[in-house]
């Protein structure tokens, strides 16, 4: 029985040399295999064009701190209308290739663009760019102008109010002369005049009121539109261009291309000397 199983361990054994034996035997074939696919894939990476890649953040408009539009909204609606995610669907240079927004940001884009060079990706790029400036600085204009006819009309109703001052100031006036003047004749009378000068006085402190509620609020929209609260769209630093493509990293490929031709040759020489073997057993 120990004999048996020792024949089993036996034939279980791999023979290092005599796989070393297989590899010389076969060493042409293998270094043929791994010779044509590395020249395959090097002539690829020589062929293929190479793809550059620009990136620029953008930073987008907001009013009192506040963003225009909502930032992941925004990367939505752009990543739809620039075939960003588009799958199934072959896309020609150059290209929109991601927009994303930074962890953490409210405000901010990053906008990445490829082409087969720099300027072209740089122009894909700042079409993207002009095209938020647009969509933005409409939200902007749309907000001057509420804020204009609102200005308007906080204007002309202060005009109105600060025109009433004088006229109550003058009933105030006279009100005063006649009660001075029938004080000592007329109580009665005087007693009217009185409740007169009251209520053109009451009057008179509630105009005034309003004109400095007005005048606060014409002050507030005008800064409100004054460029400390209005930011438009704007590129953060400048546009980052690459000097080198990003596609094909040919050193990658035929490091890859090389590994993978040695290994498929090793295997065939394997499977060769296997049916080799096969064919000689009686």
């Amino acid at each position: 029985m120990q004999e048996i199983q020792q024949q089993y361990y036996e034939q279980d054994t791999i023979d290092l040399r005599e796989l070393w034996a297989v590899l010389r035997k076969r060493q042409r074939l293998i270094w043929l295999i791994t010779g044509v696919v590395t020249l395959v894939a090097l002539a690829y990476v020589l062929l293929v064009k190479p793809v550059y890649e620009v990136k620029g953040v953008v930073e987008l408009a907001q009013i009192d701190k506040k963003a225009v539009q909502n930032a992941n909204d925004l990367r939505q609606k752009l990543s739809f209308i620039y075939g960003v995610n588009a799958k199934g669907k072959k896309r020609e240079y150059p290209i929109v290739q991601a927009i994303t927004l930074p962890k953490k940001s409210k405000n901010l884009l990053i906008v990445t663009a490829r082409g087969y060079n720099n300027a072209s990706a740089k122009k894909k790029l700042e079409s993207v760019i002009e095209y938020l400036k647009k969509v933005q600085n409409r939200e902007i204009d749309i907000y001057m102008q509420t804020q204009k006819k609102s200005l308007a009309l906080t204007v002309g109703d202060l005009k109105r109010n600060q025109q009433l001052v004088p006229k109550i100031e003058e009933d105030l006036k006279n009100y005063k002369q006649k009660l001075l003047s029938i004080s000592k004749q007329s109580a009665a009378l005087a007693g009217i005049y009185s409740i007169e000068i009251g209520k053109k006085q009451s009057e008179l402190n509630n105009i005034v009121n309003k004109i400095y509620a007005l005048k606060n609020a014409v002050n507030n929209i005008e800064l409100s539109m004054s460029p400390l609260k209005i930011h438009k769209t704007v590129v953060v630093g400048s546009i980052e261009e690459l000097d080198k493509p990003v596609k094909p990293k040919k050193t990658l490929i035929v490091v890859v291309a090389f590994i993978t031709g040695l290994m498929l040759s090793v295997f065939l020489a394997f499977f060769l000397e296997f049916i080799q073997s096969e064919r000689k057993e009686p």
